[in-house]
């Protein structure tokens, strides 16, 4: 995808009508048709560790919890010196290690995400669907000017709650949004963007996916996620 121009569309691609009406059919079952969203620090105005959906982005809950593990186990082991660990405890340097790496990762993509939220970019339609074999949710982008027969444009996933409330940070299933970080022309696949919908940041879990509507991939990706309930 090199611009923000709607795509010829082909026979076999669905347009925006068809996937709204996806969106919205899916929303309903899934009670979303009004979504609550809980608030959070505005990235533009606030430190990125102190944006909920960043710190989660960059593992920091995760972490904390490891290095209070170890920080506990320390303790116990300093005070009862003479008492044999269990052998899971051998294994905590380990695990540490390997979530430090996480945090690292997870850290230096939430920093890219801050800086995408802070700056502007185009304003487009969006669909919101979930997929059929995972429920992960995914935005269909569109130009902001589409009409019922337009094509994608691109496709954004999204990072969603924990298992116990795995929808509870989803926008509405149809609306309108502004890809800040992006830039028209020259909308790149992998290009991180944030969008904004309602005045709310919503954060990506990868990078801007592009659409072609001659692709047979792209398509039954497209088609995956608007099969019926």
């Amino acid at each position: 995808m090199t611009s923000f121009q709607a795509h010829e569309r082909q026979e076999d691609s669905p347009g925006y009508a068809t996937l709204a009406d996806a969106a919205v059919s899916q929303a309903v079952y899934r009670g979303l048709e009004a979504p609550v969203v809980r608030p959070e620090a505005d990235v533009r105005r606030a430190a990125w560790w102190r944006v909920r959906g960043l710190r989660r982005a960059a593992q920091l809950p995760l972490l904390v919890l490891v290095l209070a593990v170890d920080a506990a186990t320390l303790l116990v082991k300093a005070q009862y010196p003479g008492v044999d660990a269990p052998v899971w405890i051998y294994s905590l340097p380990l695990l540490t290690v390997f979530v430090l790496g996480l945090a690292v990762v997870g850290g230096r993509r939430a920093l890219r995400m801050a800086g995408a939220a802070r700056r502007t970019g185009p304003r487009v339609r969006y669909t919101l669907l979930h997929s059929y074999v995972t429920e992960a949710p995914w935005l269909v982008l569109f130009a902001d000017t589409a009409d019922d027969e337009a094509e994608p444009l691109g496709l954004l996933p999204l990072r969603y709650g924990p298992l116990r409330d795995r929808f509870r940070e989803l926008p509405p299933p149809v609306g309108e949004a502004v890809l800040a970080g992006g830039a028209e022309p020259g909308m790149e696949p992998g290009t991180v963007v944030v969008p904004w919908i309602d005045g709310r940041a919503y954060w990506p879990e990868s990078g801007l996916q592009s659409f072609e509507p001659d692709n047979p991939r792209h398509l039954r990706s497209l088609s995956e996620l608007i099969r019926p309930e």
